[in-house]
Formats: C-alpha cells, structure tokens, sequence
C-alpha cells in the first residue's frame, strides 16, 4: 500500500507543476522517478518515453500508465494515472473559469507570456536528454546499427525542418514514427 501512496505521490507533482502540457511534463517525471525514486534508470526512462510517443494519446498520461504498471502493475497503473491527471482536473474544473474571466488582463498576460520560454527550454532538455541517452549511447562507428540510427535520427531532423519552414512541405509526425518502426524492425539487429 506504501509503494502505491509513492506512486501516486510521485506523479502527483509533475501533475501539478506540468505547466505547458504532456510535452513540458515530461522532466519532471524523469527527475521524479529516475532521480528521485529511482524505480527505473535514465536509458530506462528514454526507452519508455520512445514507447509513449509510439501509441496515441497525451504523452505525460502514458507515462505515468507506463511506468505505474512497471512499478506497481495494473493497480500501480491506474494509481500513476490517477496522480497525473487529478491536478489538472481540479484546475480545468476551478481555475479555467477564473483565467477566462481575467484573460485580458495584463497580469494572466503576463503570465503566460513568462511560461512560454520556459515550456520551450523544458521541452529541449528533454529531446537533449533522450537523444543522448537513446540515440548517441554507445556508438560504434563501425556498427551498422550506429549508422542506421544516425541516419534515421539526420531525415526525422530534416523532414521536421522542412515541416517547420517549408508551407508546402507537411509530412505528418505519425509518418516518421511508423517508417523509423519498420526501419528499426527490418535492420536493426
């Protein structure tokens, strides 16, 4: 029972700090469970969040299942889960009404334009952090499987790229996961 208040406890914090959504999330989970608790390791963690992005839904949600039901099982599961989401429950239910009411005002402005940046930064420690623990951990040079990873990791940045400045070029994240899964289920041994 101790373990599952832990559990509950541990993603109860990200649920509330996790302000800027599943995206932004995400570090405080790692620093929660790998740092923290220490229930998985950091290649752990890289290895979860890379299932996460795979399956539909909001990333921080699946997560907290994930890693729930490595803990703890079913029961840990739905407990992780019920810690993620119950904070901003509570807030879409409370607070939204109050943030509609004052939007205008330059204070709730204010505030939202101080949490931008630092959604951004979050969001790009975390890419960092898994690129160095996923995708440049241990390479080999003279391995296939280094080069196949390097390739796909250089056309998943150029099509992103080429998404992001390119109007006419729109190529669909969902694509790029399921062609990295045959990819990486075809050739990498």
């Amino acid at each position: 029972m101790l373990e599952l208040w832990k559990i509950f406890f541990a993603f109860l914090k990200p649920g509330i700090f996790g302000f800027g959504g599943g995206q932004a999330t995400i570090p405080l989970i790692e620093e929660e469970i790998v740092n923290n608790q220490g229930w998985i390791t950091e290649s752990e963690f890289s290895d979860f969040l890379a299932m996460s992005n795979t399956l539909p839904g909001p990333i921080a949600t699946k997560m907290s299942i994930i890693v729930g039901f490595d803990v703890a099982g079913y029961l840990g599961a739905f407990v992780a889960l019920l810690g993620m989401i119950l904070p901003s429950t509570i807030a879409i239910i409370i607070l939204f009404n109050l943030l509609q009411q004052n939007k205008d005002s330059e204070f709730v402005q204010g505030m939202q334009a101080a949490a931008k940046p630092v959604v951004v930064v979050l969001i790009a420690g975390v890419a960092f952090g898994m690129a160095r623990s996923s995708v440049f951990h241990q390479i080999d040079m003279a391995s296939a499987r280094t080069w196949i990873i390097l390739g796909i990791f250089t056309v998943a940045t150029i099509i992103m790229l080429m998404n992001e400045f390119l109007p006419w070029f729109d190529v669909h994240p969902a694509i790029l996961i399921v062609m990295a899964l045959l990819v990486g289920g075809f050739f990498i041994r």
